[in-house]
């Protein structure tokens, strides 16, 4: 293996090195780098920034995420906290249990609030924000329960508008979101601690006490251990926070701006199947990383204890062996005999996006209030999507109008 400076990393795959600027290529449009590289080196190939093994053959995804033979870590690197992961699995799946258990019931109980949230957004809307904005307003006391601070719920408001649960691209822009993050993380940490001390978050310890309606943040601190530093669980919370959001309002987005681009009338669709459709074409998790715990091979490629292995949904959910037309936006797909491959927009295996039934029911209900009696308009919408984390739609704008009877 040859270096060449930092991060330009020249990575061999079956004897072919990366050319010089490979890494730059791939950070500046990593959807399109790997297309790419699929096409011209086969399913499995190392990427150039970092070496990490690229696999979209499905056999081998599968054998990857659902890791019978212990392969591979079994700690989610989802759980980012402090500069190290949260652990051990077990508080993983508890807290993702939590999170799970307390959106749904908040969903099943106001799901007849989002014609209102819809119509809030007015006759014309600016997208994916407005997306964000929307799921944002209908969760807002399923994330932070009504007798929270006013000035958190502001804070929190204020982050979704600033459209920080993005990655901005651009130094100054990082450097702003890094420092509202910052300020973010102490304000919640200063929560946490508040509600720890508070005899009504635990009625058992106090027999006159009444337990107050519960919200994403005492989800995470009643499935952490009570020794878990507050930052931490502030910092699991963000996390928890932005893919509640982010997710299902992309998920909306791609949906207003796919149909448009290939002349289909959400009104005459299931919403359910546009939704998966969208989920197909964009996958909220397009790039899924394992550390690797013992050697073995993928693809005839050897790997070592600390490689990394990444399945790529993106690149799976295009595969024209597995998915017929598979570019084309097509809802009718879900709902006949048609093959259909891998489907892994969430995820695949033990590492699944806990909230990931969530979201998708979330999504559905939110197509199909802004399909509701109305006739869609998206102007808009042409550039290439952002790419950090999660895939974003590039802007378009979304006119509503009531639809002729």
């Amino acid at each position: 293996m040859t270096t060449v400076g930092k991060p330009e990393r020249v990575v061999p795959e079956q004897g072919r090195p990366w050319p010089l600027g490979a890494a730059r290529r791939y950070r500046r449009d990593p959807l399109g780098f790997v297309e790419r590289a699929a096409a011209e080196r086969g399913p499995v190939f190392r990427l150039p920034d970092d070496g990490s093994l690229c696999v979209a053959d499905p056999a081998q995804a599968l054998r990857i995420l659902h890791d019978e033979a212990g392969d591979y870590d079994d700690v989610s690197g989802f759980f980012h906290v402090g500069g190290g992961l949260l652990g051990p699995r077990a508080t993983q799946v508890a807290i993702g249990r939590a999170a799970r258990t307390t959106l749904r019931a908040h969903v099943a109980a106001r799901r007849e609030r989002l014609p209102a949230v819809v119509a809030e957004l007015g006759e014309v809307s600016e997208w994916p924000s407005a997306g964000r904005a929307a799921v944002h307003r209908f969760l807002a006391d399923a994330l932070l329960r009504p007798d929270s601070p006013p000035a958190l719920r502001e804070l929190m408001a204020h982050v979704v508008r600033r459209e920080v649960l993005i990655r901005p691209a651009g130094r100054l822009a990082r450097l702003s979101r890094r420092a509202l993050w910052a300020r973010v993380v102490r304000t919640l940490a200063a929560e946490a601690r508040a509600r720890r001390n508070d005899p009504r978050s635990d009625p058992g310890s106090d027999p006159g006490s009444e337990a107050r309606p519960g919200d994403l943040l005492d989800a995470v601190l009643g499935a952490t251990p009570p020794e878990t530093p507050h930052e931490h669980v502030a910092q699991v919370y963000l996390l928890l926070f932005r893919t509640s959001i982010a997710p299902v309002g992309h998920a909306v987005a791609w949906a207003l701006l796919s149909a448009a681009a290939h002349g289909v009338d959400l009104a005459a669709v299931p919403p359910e199947s546009a939704v998966r459709e969208s989920l197909r074409l964009w996958p909220v998790a397009w790039l899924l990383g394992r550390p690797v715990r013992r050697a073995h091979q993928v693809g005839g490629v050897p790997l070592e204890p600390g490689d990394s292995v990444s399945v790529c949904p993106y690149l799976l959910h295009r595969d024209e062996r597995h998915w017929p037309r598979a570019t084309t936006f097509r809802p009718g797909r879900w709902d006949g005999p048609e093959p259909r491959g891998p489907y892994l927009p969430f995820g695949g295996g033990p590492f699944t996006c806990a909230g990931a039934g969530v979201a998708q029911a979330l999504a559905t209900d939110l197509l199909d209030a802004l399909t509701d009696g109305a006739r869609l308009e998206v102007r808009g919408g042409a550039g290439r999507p952002h790419v950090e984390g999660i895939i974003t739609p590039p802007p378009f704008q979304l006119r509503r109008t009531p639809r002729q009877t």
